[in-house]
């Protein structure tokens, strides 16, 4: 038997990075409803007709102007549906001015724009606001809008009240709200920014603000279910068409089978009847990944011993970690109670030669690295993708018996350039030879500390692995009955000399404007800044391990690094997580077959350096910090990532499964203060026992991670999925050069003193790997709008690769679970050119005169930013790794503040 039909909205998506919030908003507090999701450029015909199959639509934020028809899209054609074509449109943010300048009013800059930014509105108790007074709301936006254009005197209540077509409902108020008093009176904003209209004879409605947002009140989201309650009345009696009956869902809602296919693919069989095709869909390939078998699946054998006083230091170079090739992350520096919890060493530089991947953008293959022997995978039977291939070795490459306490018995251990990860967004950018862009080794034996039970677990998955278990295990307890710390030559600053080329500040001045021109335009609500530091001919050493010890002591953090892979070595010290899953479990509560893991991020957005007031006055404290750092600037930079960070985990574990249980807190860190959020989301899989639908990415409610991890249909398929496609969709491989990352279905937050919803199971295939695919890059490394930004940023940078700064570091484990940080606070090398490819990683070091050490930085420019704050800002966080380098190389040797040129020469003004 069918299922009861049920409410359906049509959500037209501008490519915005908040989309997902919404559609998670409508989800959650409009009972019955599910959401389509359409992008602006999709090419539907007869599309009036294609809305006979939703009760209303709303058309969403995006970057852009209202006057551009590629911004808006097929928002345009809503406003000039006929009579009898007519259906409830909601319009929020770009949707809401597309509104009004169709029907005669005009969209204007905003002196000051308003991203992520809390403001009070006052409101009229009719509508869609009926009931409701004021409310406490989120803006993002540059433009305001405006009735009359040709209204001299903008911004009064009377202008706004003057147009035939449309009523107000709400407006920004300067009296409503401070204003800063600092902002000379003819750069400040109008008295009255209009927030919410309704058409005076047609159901549209829209809204200047983000009722999705994390930090929009109770009384900004109420606004949805008034306007869901309003358009239901008008659905019963201005409707002139019958909603096409025959719009069922053919499986159980809770299993999130992807309905746009269904409703497109009914569609495109016949436009004017819209017939069921349920049953061309039920021949649908299912998605396929091939698993190891259950009968072969290596158990991990482990060995528990006390710490004893060991270090991981200790313990390393025990390991002979400090020559060749190595992976370490590293916790010990600077613990916390809820991270910085588990340190891990890799054992990959002995006898036997661990399996190593190596991936270069643009590509479209993988090496397969042992030894000297590379073979190549052709990533076409992967979807033409990367992170689908990692997602199927992981799954061939399970292990089982581990100790569950600990988060890695075994697995992928590497790195993810940044330019990896635009690829995951459709930004395609060239390759460099002999730098490739994700590095991984799979490492089989392994050591991991337990800092807060002070136990070192030894560890291996090899099919011998015993032995090496006991032999290590020997060797541990062994070097903690000596009772001596073995010591590394751990270099001071004077010793490495070397030439640091910093940053110039005219340059990097100019991009903060340029980066606040296009805020200001609309194209953008932050943008993430980034520059370079480089430094040469530092002295010879024969490891780059005595340089990881002396940065790890300048920079305690919670997700250090110390990586030796191939041609590249990398040195972090990252304060911050961007994002860990556990292993999938099973609970009491939960349908048979299922199991839940929980995802979390923990993006870092405001900055304060512990020495900001000078190097001889005292260092800032906690107190004096929280109150810098509750500015709105500083606090809008956090929440633009918190809600892009929601956007990007909704779209895979499904609407209602996300929280935020810590909303911009203070962490104290050796040389900086930070403002911190963790977000957490519920991603439930089920054993395969139903049909998973392969579908067309730019079309479902799933993540990016739909096309990107999911094996495609065979091409001889004769589905109704494949013809649609054909004939109304780019290929799979345009699809994932598109903003896939935005087609995902997301879950609204609740507030961070309130506890999540029961998550809603997804579908069979997903992982944490999944999320991780679909979120890449970092938020706190991009901005918002992801996709625009990104592209913004590499136009303002110059096209210069970023490289491993701005990407991620961290591991992909056998059990399941997996952590990843974003790498800032560090530096990196690549060694010189070995002669082949095939001799990579022979693991001998490389250093000399010709090396190139890298040091990045950077801070979100937004439009409340000055340049010269943004300049000290990257200036302090560059400092905290550049004093690595900077005693006897043309540095001072640690002071706080921005970089500069060699003492005794003047550093340039901006």
């Amino acid at each position: 038997m069918s299922a009861p039909r049920e409410h359906r909205i049509l959500f037209i998506d501008a490519y915005d990075s908040f989309s997902n919030n919404i559609i998670s908003l409508l989800e959650t507090r409009l009972p019955g409803v599910q959401v389509t999701s359409i992008k602006i450029d999709e090419q539907i015909p007869h599309f009036s007709t294609f809305l006979h199959d939703f009760h209303a639509v709303v058309a969403g934020p995006g970057p852009g102007h209202p006057a551009n028809s590629e911004d808006v899209g097929l928002m345009s054609e809503l406003w000039q549906l006929s009579d009898h074509d007519m259906i409830p449109v909601l319009g929020i943010c770009l949707g809401f001015q597309s509104l009004v300048t169709a029907f005669g009013g005009t969209v204007v800059p905003l002196p000051q724009p308003r991203h992520g930014i809390v403001r009070t509105m006052i409101c009229r108790d009719a509508s869609i606001f009926k009931g409701i007074d004021t409310a406490n709301s989120v803006q993002y936006h540059s433009l305001h809008a405006i009735l009359r254009s040709s209204e001299t005197s903008l911004g009064t209540q009377g202008s706004f009240d003057a147009c035939d077509h449309l009523d107000t409902l709400a407006w920004d108020t300067r009296d409503a709200n401070q204003y800063s008093n600092h902002i000379p009176a003819h750069e400040q904003n109008p008295d009255y920014i209009l927030m919410g209209v309704k058409h005076k004879t047609k159901p549209f409605y829209g809204v200047q603000f983000h009722p999705e947002s994390i930090c929009s009140d109770e009384l900004s989201q109420r606004i949805v279910e008034n306007w869901w309650s309003e358009i239901q009345r008008w659905n019963k009696i201005g409707r002139q068409y019958q909603l096409n009956g025959t719009f069922q869902s053919t499986v159980d809602r809770s299993r999130a089978f992807p309905r746009e296919l269904e409703a497109l693919a009914k569609f495109a069989a016949n436009p004017e009847t819209s017939p069921a095709a349920s049953k061309g869909l039920s021949e649908t390939s299912a998605s396929f990944i091939p698993s190891s078998t259950p009968n072969n699946v290596p158990q991990v054998a482990s060995q528990v011993l006390p710490l004893d006083g060991l270090t991981v230091t200790s313990i390393c170079e025990m390991m002979n970690v400090s020559h060749g090739e190595a992976v370490v992350l590293d916790s010990e520096p600077h613990q916390r109670p809820e991270i910085g919890t588990f340190s891990i060493i890799g054992n990959i530089c002995g006898p036997k030669r661990p399996l190593r991947m190596a991936y270069h953008v643009n590509s479209n293959k993988i090496n397969l690295i042992r030894g000297q022997y590379t073979t190549s995978i052709d990533l076409a039977g992967y979807d033409n993708d990367v992170f689908c291939y990692l997602k199927t070795f992981m799954k061939d490459h399970k292990a089982e018996g581990g100790n569950p306490g600990i988060p890695f018995w075994g697995g992928l251990v590497g790195n993810i350039s940044y330019e990896a990860c635009l690829e995951t967004i459709g930004i395609r950018t060239p390759s460099h030879d002999g730098q490739s862009d994700m590095n991984f080794v799979f490492v089989e034996e392994s050591v991991v500390i337990d800092h807060q039970r002070r136990q070192v677990h030894v560890q291996s998955i090899a099919s011998e692995g015993r032995k090496w278990v006991k032999e290590t295990s020997s060797k541990i307890v062994s070097l903690a009955a000596t009772s001596r710390e073995i010591r590394s030559c751990v270099p001071h600053a004077h010793q490495l000399g070397g030439v640091i080329t910093y940053p110039e500040a005219s340059s990097y001045a100019s991009k903060v404007r340029e980066c606040q021109k296009h805020i200001r335009n609309g194209d953008s609500y932050e943008l993430c800044l980034t520059t370079r530091a480089t430094i040469q001919k530092v002295h010879h050493f024969s490891t780059a391990w005595p340089l990881y010890l002396q940065l790890r002591s300048l920079n305690p953090a919670p997700f250090s690094a110390y990586l030796r892979i191939g041609r590249l070595t990398l040195l972090s010290t990252s304060p911050e997580r961007f994002m860990s899953w556990t292993r999938p479990s099973t609970y009491a509560t939960t349908f048979e077959g299922e199991t839940r893991c929980i995802v979390q991020f923990r993006p870092i957005k405001g900055t304060i350096h512990r020495y900001a007031n000078g190097p001889n006055a005292p260092a800032i404290t906690l107190a004096q910090a929280k109150a810098l750092l509750s500015t709105p600037k500083e606090r809008a930079e956090n929440l633009m990532i918190v809600d892009l960070i929601r956007h990007d985990l909704h779209g895979v574990v499904g609407s209602g499964n996300v929280c935020v249980p810590k909303l911009m807190t203070v962490e104290e860190y050796a040389t900086l203060y930070q403002l911190v959020t963790v977000v957490e989301g519920t991603l439930i899989t089920r054993s395969p026992t139903a049909t998973t639908l392969s579908t067309p990415p730019s079309l479902t409610n799933s993540s990016r991670t739909s096309p990107s991890i999911s094996r495609p249909s065979t091409p001889n398929s004769p589905t109704t999925a494949a013809a649609i496609t054909t004939t109304m969709h780019p290929t799979p491989t345009e699809l994932h050069q598109q903003d896939n990352n935005h087609n995902q279905a997301t879950t609204h937050a609740p507030p961070t003193n309130a506890q999540p919803p029961p998550p809603t199971p997804t579908t069979t295939t997903k992982t944490g790997s999944d999320v991780l695919a679909a979120s890449l890059p970092p938020g706190s490394m991009t901005g918002a709008p992801k996709r625009r930004s990104c592209a913004l940023l590499r136009t303002i940078e110059d096209s210069q690769p970023r490289g491993v700064y701005s990407g991620v570091v961290g591991y992909m484990d056998v059990g399941g679970g997996g952590d990843f940080s974003v790498v800032i606070r560090s530096t990196f090398r690549w060694g010189k050119e070995a002669g082949e490819e095939g001799k990579e990683g022979d693991g001998k070091e490389e250093e000399g005169e010709g090396d190139t050490w890298t040091v990045g930085a950077g801070g979100a420019v937004t439009g409340l930013s000055s340049v010269q704050g943004e300049w000290e800002e990257m200036g302090a966080k560059m400092r905290s790794t550049l004093r690595l380098f900077e005693v006897g190389a043309g540095g001072d040797g640690g002071r706080p503040g921005p970089p500069g040129p060699p003492a005794g020469r003047e550093r340039p003004l901006i």
